[in-house]
């Protein structure tokens, strides 16, 4: 639990890009506190904002997968649970997995003030 008794929610196995170059393959997105958090995959620090100054909609042609996200001016490409591990093996994330982790990740910007169009 958190300060203002809400709990932490965690997104692993995270697909983060700027455009087409890639940023983190396996990065995380964390809210916390009203505050959205973008980590590398090594978990240091790529973008951080409170939810409300983020802007976010499904990306075109991604089937729901992929979030195109604006946090601070930035614009990123989002896609939660996309990687897979399987013992040592990285595969794809299930497609229905990624779609319901993309959809759980706009609820919480929503819930938390920021614009989803």
């Amino acid at each position: 639990m958190t300060t203002n008794g809400t709990s932490e929610r965690v997104f692993d196995e995270v697909q983060i890009g700027k455009g087409i170059r890639p940023v983190a393959q396996h990065g995380y997105v964390t809210v916390d506190d009203g505050v959205l958090n973008l980590l590398g995959s090594d978990r240091h620090l790529i973008e951080s904002a409170p939810v409300e100054r983020v802007k976010a909609s499904k990306a075109r042609f991604s089937g729901g997968m992929t979030l195109a996200m604006r946090v601070n001016g930035s614009r990123y490409n989002v896609s939660p649970k996309y990687g897979d591990r399987a013992g040592k093996l990285v595969r794809p994330g299930r497609p229905e997995a990624v779609e319901q982790a993309a959809e759980e990740l706009l609820e919480l910007i929503e819930a938390g003030g920021g614009r989803v169009d």
